[in-house]
């Protein structure tokens, strides 16, 4: 009996341990099983990973290659256009340059009506800067009297130089009054012609860029300004001008782009962005290459300027030439000819009567 007993017990325990090391080897089967599951999970998330990176990016690449073949608003001509109704300036608004596009001009009058003034600035060139303050109030009243038109094309040709060193601006030469565009004695001077005075920015070492890009970057910013709130952009083209002499050769940094523009009145946020983000530098430097110019460049309904550019009585004279030019030519083509005088007919004489012989 006990050795019957003892046989069971012996077979029962082999039995456990077979089922021990049955139990065991399925859950190593399962852990390894779960370890496999884990590793493919990690390699597929991996790939998951790397794929949602390469897409964000590609998405992204794409995004600023449209931008970049996008320009500003209100810009459609790489330029801005300035008119004034006698008191008042106001920015024509336009549709952006497409992707893939290229710029309108606009139309040049050659009529007897107001001039078209086309002036391509470089904010970084101190040549640019002491044509407009030299010239940039007088232009003003003009345009805000509606005797003529601004159309303002921002360029970069300062950024091609390892350096520049600013000029102080000319004095007012008051020798000799400006002439005015018009046959018409001169307008008065509007209150809203001569924009308030902007606060300057405190002079600052720029060691966030170099003087090959300020002048982009300074585009970039009145490009901002006129794509998200063009009735400011004129003041914040006098800003950068004003500012000019207040940098060195590095120009402004970012941060002071947008303090300019906030003191000079613009309060769009959106704008603020933009000039962070330099949204349009490379437009800039397209529109650049566009222009074909190579220094301050000033036409007057077509004419280019080539006076001195800080000789505000050598330009009034010039426009004023100008506009006498085309108003000759206006009414000599609209004049009514003369009657051309037809001779009078003349009767043949009736030879008199022979007397009877």
């Amino acid at each position: 009996m006990s050795y019957n007993r003892s046989a069971r017990q012996k077979v029962g325990r082999k039995q456990r341990r077979a089922e021990d090391r049955e139990l065991a080897r399925l859950e190593r089967e399962r852990r390894a099983a779960r370890a496999r599951r884990r590793r493919i999970g990690l390699r597929v998330g991996a790939v998951t990973s790397v794929v949602v990176v390469v897409a964000g990016v590609a998405v992204a690449v794409q995004a600023r290659a449209r931008a970049l073949q996008v320009g500003p608003r209100n810009m459609t001509s790489d330029g801005l256009l300035i008119t004034g109704d006698g008191s008042a300036l106001s920015p024509a608004t336009s549709a952006p340059i497409p992707a893939g596009g290229t710029p309108t001009p606009h139309p040049v009058s050659t009529g007897s009506g107001a001039l078209d003034l086309v002036v391509s600035v470089d904010y970084g060139d101190p040549r640019s800067a002491a044509f407009w303050a030299a010239n940039g109030s007088t232009i003003e009243q003009w345009v805000t009297s509606g005797a003529a038109t601004l159309e303002i094309k921002p360029v970069a040709l300062s950024s091609g130089r390892a350096a520049y060193t600013p000029t102080p601006a000319p004095a007012p030469t008051t020798s000799t009054p400006a002439a005015t565009p018009s046959a018409t004695p001169t307008p008065a001077t509007s209150s809203t012609a001569t924009p308030s005075a902007t606060p300057t920015p405190t002079a600052t070492a720029n060691t966030e860029t170099t003087a090959q890009d300020y002048a982009l970057r300074a585009a970039n910013a009145f490009a901002c300004v006129a794509s998200y709130q063009p009735s400011s952009a004129l003041a914040v083209n006098d800003a950068l001008f004003t500012a000019q002499h207040t940098f060195g050769s590095a120009g402004l940094t970012q941060a002071q782009l947008v303090t300019l523009v906030k003191d000079a009145g613009v309060t769009s946020s959106t704008v603020s962005s933009c000039i962070t983000s330099r949204r349009y530098v490379d437009w800039a430097q397209q529109a650049t290459d566009r222009s074909g110019v190579t220094g301050v460049t000033v036409d007057v309904a077509g004419r280019p300027y080539t006076g001195s550019v800080d000789d505000a009585t050598a330009f009034s004279t010039f426009v004023a030439s100008v506009y006498s030019s085309l108003a000759a030519s206006a009414s000599a083509a609209t004049a009514t000819p003369a009657p051309t005088a037809t001779p009078a007919q003349t009767s043949t004489p009736t030879p008199a009567p022979t007397p009877a012989g």
